[in-house]
């Protein structure tokens, strides 16, 4: 099987476009990179409200692929009207731009407005603040942490830094410190903004008030964060 390539540009995508959003997504990827030590060009494509100039047919229908509009129209749970998070992150991975002859395989970083949900048969909260599939694309939605008081940049960058670290693998599945949950996500259990977080707007609060005062993540996950970088070198040489 052939190995997955982790060095490869970040897509970014958003249904606003609205500041603190775009101004958190940008400075989210910017302390990643720091806390990270990544050295040189990371190449990130802002598609902002992506849409064609074929995003619709002649009858006035969202062609698939062509929009942000296409993306959450096609995800969408009309009964609970949320986003269902599975779909979403399935049309990201299996997008046609991944062919090799368009854009090439890319991380998908999409911020939406709309409320998300994971379907779950044990009866979670009915709703998710964001979810990723690793090594390929990653969503956040503002919906419920952009009310916070004072707060709206500081949770949703704090959520943006969270998904992109699972993005990247990291915490770290072999580690004897982490929570790992059936569906493989895996959650730390130091002092650090990748421990699990249930209940919105409460654990973004907290979960912020401590990145701020302690910083974003332990030594364990900026230590998996800088190997996650290091393994560009490898691709490269």
């Amino acid at each position: 099987m052939k190995e997955m390539k982790k060095f490869k540009s970040i897509n970014l995508m958003d249904n606003k476009g609205f500041w603190p959003e775009k101004a958190a997504l940008i400075d989210a990827i910017k302390d990643i990179l720091s806390i990270g030590h990544c050295e040189g060009q990371f190449p990130i494509k802002d598609f902002g409200r992506f849409c064609s100039p074929q995003w619709r047919d002649d009858e006035g229908l969202l062609v698939p692929w062509q929009s942000v509009d296409w993306y959450i129209y096609d995800s969408l749970d009309e009964e609970r009207m949320q986003v269902n998070a599975t779909t979403l992150l399935r049309n990201l991975t299996n997008e046609p731009w991944r062919d090799e002859r368009l854009m090439g395989d890319h991380y998908d970083l999409f911020v939406l407005e709309e409320d998300l949900f994971l379907p779950d048969e044990n009866g979670g909260p009915g709703y998710c603040v964001g979810a990723c599939k690793p090594f390929s694309s990653a969503i956040i939605s503002s919906h419920r942490i952009e009310h916070i008081w004072g707060m709206p940049y500081s949770c949703t960058k704090t959520e943006i830094m969270r998904q992109l670290c699972f993005m990247f693998g990291v915490p770290s599945h072999l580690r004897d410190d982490v929570l790992k949950r059936p569906d493989a996500t895996a959650f730390c259990s130091n002092m650090c903004i990748l421990r699990e977080a249930l209940n919105a707007p409460k654990d973004w609060e907290m979960l912020t008030e401590d990145r701020l005062k302690e910083g974003a993540l332990c030594e364990s996950c900026m230590d998996d964060l800088r190997k996650f970088f290091l393994s560009f070198e490898h691709e490269q040489n």
